[in-house]
């Protein structure tokens, strides 16, 4: 096997270079995996362009679908050939969250991409326990889009669930609240509305199943909602976008004793008028938290949402808006960072 590769690596935040470095070296209880697609994480744009990783030079990346070129003398569960995609946070295995098997709730983790190298970039190593077999019915650009299923997915779970008839709202239709969307059909919901400014993605999430799409540039989103929920709000509203917009919105639709879920980080300071504030005691809303999934033997939400891509009941492919190779991935995000593209989830290749 050839000594070096091609990676995009940050050295500083908006300073991203594609270039030749090192391949990895694994461990015994490590793969060495030839990475076959990339996507962007919402995350990665703030990641590489503003705030930066948490080590320098850093190889960015942690949504991502493979190849095994290399085992560790240990990492005997697999094999070379096999097809993969990885949960990217490495637990410590010591803490209070990882002893509960809440590997997400880790307080001193690992992760792919920003604390260690990722997977923009050629060939990545990652401890084989982190590892999910790929269905033969996933291909590689599904799998690399299961972290985000898995989020959406986790998010869902956090608040017990979907149960059959509720109404539901997803704000955001990015890949994360497209894959909300399907999941909560998938659960059973009623009623099931999608807000966002983009229409190109809205027409997405109509034929993904949504039954009604609110652009929040063109109509009043409190009001609409109101008037498909007969004036009392949603059962279950789940924020994706990370706008203090939809945070407050959020909690304006939310019908009494509904569960609000938040998995979008704003990026700014959340400032709640006493309007929207009172909304949350006056009608008794459960507000949930939700971050990362879950990959424990106790709760794989990993190999649920590969076994449900595989079953055809959440497709990942119709969020896929570009395919681009890796090389062009510097002038990728700074025309993303510019506003210069309206894009969805953008798909990486060597």
């Amino acid at each position: 096997m050839k000594e070096k590769m091609m990676a995009a690596v940050l050295y500083a935040p908006g300073d991203l270079r594609y270039e030749e470095v090192e391949i990895p070296k694994i461990g015994p209880n490590d793969v060495l995996l030839k990475v076959k697609a990339a996507g962007n994480c919402g995350s990665d744009l703030q990641r590489i362009m503003v705030e930066g990783t948490h080590v320098f030079p850093c190889i960015p990346g942690h949504e991502f679908s493979g190849e095994i070129a290399k085992i560790g003398e240990k990492a005997t569960s697999f094999k070379v050939g096999d097809r993969v995609t990885a949960y990217p946070l490495i637990p410590c295995m010591r803490c209070e969250w990882c002893l509960q098997g809440q590997y997400n709730l880790c307080e001193d983790y690992d992760y792919l991409g920003s604390r260690s190298h990722g997977a923009f970039a050629e060939y990545v190593k990652i401890p084989v326990v982190n590892l999910v077999r790929l269905p033969k019915e996933v291909d590689f650009d599904e799998g690399a889009m299961t972290d985000p299923a898995c989020v959406a997915l986790h998010g869902i779970k956090r608040a017990g669930g979907i149960k059959p008839g509720q109404s539901v709202v997803i704000l955001g239709t990015g890949p994360i609240g497209m894959l909300a969307c399907q999941w909560v059909k998938a659960m059973g919901a009623g009623k099931v509305v999608a807000v966002d400014i983009v229409e190109d993605k809205l027409k997405i999430a109509r034929e993904l199943g949504v039954d009604v799409c609110i652009n929040a540039e063109k109509e009043d989103v409190v009001e609409k909602v109101m008037e498909e929920t007969k004036g009392k709000g949603a059962d279950v509203v789940m924020e994706t976008a990370g706008s203090t917009a939809t945070q407050r919105q959020s909690l304006l639709i939310a019908r009494k004793r509904a569960k609000v879920i938040l998995i979008g980080r704003s990026y700014s300071d959340v400032l709640l008028p006493d309007e929207v504030f009172t909304r949350i005691f006056r009608g008794e809303l459960e507000v949930y938290g939700a971050v990362n999934s879950n990959f424990s033997p106790l709760d794989n939400e990993w190999k649920i949402s590969v076994q449900f891509m595989a079953s055809g009941v959440i497709k990942a492919k119709p969020l896929i808006s570009h395919r681009v190779k890796l090389k062009d991935i510097a002038e990728t995000f700074k025309s993303m960072y510019e506003g210069k593209m309206i894009y969805n989830k953008i798909i990486f290749s060597p």
